[in-house]
């Protein structure tokens, strides 16, 4: 599956400004990013104050929103969401969950916690592996515009 929507996770420091990129992660809803191995793992380990990038260039987006909490999965502790301090506007992936419909086809029961978990784990192994932290900043999402008035 082709991402439209790339996520970045990045640290904050004390003052509150945008800090070091730390890894990548997948919007699945408006609400939560799913964190991209192996940050996953840190921040399952070590919560921190942390803000994402979100881009769409194909929707003409690009956000900046602060990360509310860190989630982990009780018994999945590789599932690692961020709960966004503000719904994105950028096309989410979604959770590929099964709904089960009664005979008639008319009400459907919510699917079980472990089938909740298996659909995320599904877009968790969608996940590119991690192609390294770029060493120039003007790969950087943030810092590319930043350089724009001589940052970076």
């Amino acid at each position: 599956m082709t991402r439209r929507t790339s996520v970045a996770v990045y640290a904050v420091g004390d003052a509150g400004a945008t800090g070091e990129l730390l890894g990548a992660a997948t919007l699945i809803e408006p609400e939560f990013v799913l964190v991209d191995p192996p940050l996953n793992q840190a921040l399952a380990d070590q919560s921190r104050q942390l803000r994402v990038g979100v881009f769409a260039a194909a929707d003409g987006i690009a956000e900046v929103i602060d990360v509310a909490q860190v989630r982990v999965v009780p018994d999945a502790p590789d599932l690692v969401l961020l709960q966004l301090a503000a719904a994105s506007t950028a096309p989410a992936r979604g959770v590929p969950v099964e709904l089960h419909f009664d005979r008639l086809g008319i009400e459907f029961q919510p699917p079980s916690i472990p089938e909740i978990v298996a659909a995320v784990r599904v877009v968790l192994a969608e996940a590119p592996p991690p192609p390294g932290l770029p060493e120039n900043p003007v790969e950087d999402p943030l810092r590319f515009v930043f350089r724009l008035f001589g940052g970076g």
